[in-house]
């Protein structure tokens, strides 16, 4: 178990973006309006928490609102093993290190003190903070929470869906030439390319345009880029709203030249 595995604090840590830090995809007065329903502790007052292992689905519903949300985690660490199995080093570390820590009685000590870990893997870059990977743990998720989309209008009948990603993966860039070798690479060392605009990225945002949910929020504060110029911060949340606006200038982006922007 880690601190996000509780839906509660990725949305307590959702309401402490600043509103400038917030991107629409589509302007209009609904999607605004789901951005502040959630975001606005007031207002969040108004959900109720379903996300108990014996309460219906989704995660959070609100009457008020005729809304319905699941909440999902993402990253670039995971992956599916010859067997089948996902494995992901990261979340298996900071399991282990936050189960040691609450042995040792830390916490009985600094009682009001959030337990908060980061492992180290000890793994390649390229293991560590993977495009491909990312790419697949995007759409295997977030289809997963799709598919029960009939379970969830059947439990919640005429309520909107939204689908909340926390998205725990860095951010990436396109080299402007061949991927160099990030395990050769040093810190501070400059390389060419463009920012990976993961919300345009159509390799992810078709995994859930026109899927028949209605609204996305995607939520990705870890997305810090280092550049020539000084730091380059991209959006941390992104609003879509899934059966409007145009998306038509999607980007493909290439593959074999995106690379994570950690070592």
């Amino acid at each position: 178990m880690n601190r996000f595995d509780d839906e509660d604090k990725i949305i307590s840590q959702f309401q402490r973006v600043n509103d400038n830090e917030v991107m629409f995809a589509t302007q209009s007065e609904t999607i605004e309006a789901v951005y502040l329903s959630i975001h606005t502790e007031a207002l969040w007052n108004n959900w109720i928490n379903s996300s108990g292992k014996s309460d219906p689905p989704p995660d959070y519903y609100s009457p008020k609102d005729e809304l319905m949300m699941d909440v999902m985690r993402v990253d670039d660490h995971a992956f599916v093993d010859k067997k089948g199995k996902i494995q992901n080093p990261t979340n298996a570390g900071e399991s282990k290190l936050y189960k040691e820590l609450k042995e040792s009685g830390i916490q009985e000590i600094f009682s009001n003190a959030e337990l908060i870990v980061n492992a180290k893997t000890l793994l390649s870059s390229e293991q560590d903070h993977n495009y491909l990977f990312y790419k697949s743990n995007f759409e295997r998720v977030v289809s997963e929470h799709i598919k029960k989309l009939p379970l969830y209008q059947s439990n919640h009948i005429g309520y909107k869906t939204v689908l909340f990603v926390m998205d725990e993966s860095s951010a990436y860039l396109q080299c402007e030439n061949n991927k160099p070798n990030m395990d050769e690479a040093h810190e501070g060392e400059m390389i060419a390319g463009k920012p990976h605009l993961f919300f345009w990225d159509k390799n992810f945002v078709n995994v859930f345009l026109h899927s028949g949910i209605d609204y996305l929020i995607w939520y990705a504060p870890y997305k810090l880029l280092r550049t020539s110029q000084g730091i380059f911060e991209l959006s941390k949340v992104v609003m879509f709203d899934c059966k409007t606006g145009n998306y038509d200038n999607l980007i493909k982006y290439n593959e074999e030249r995106i690379c994570s922007s950690e070592l």
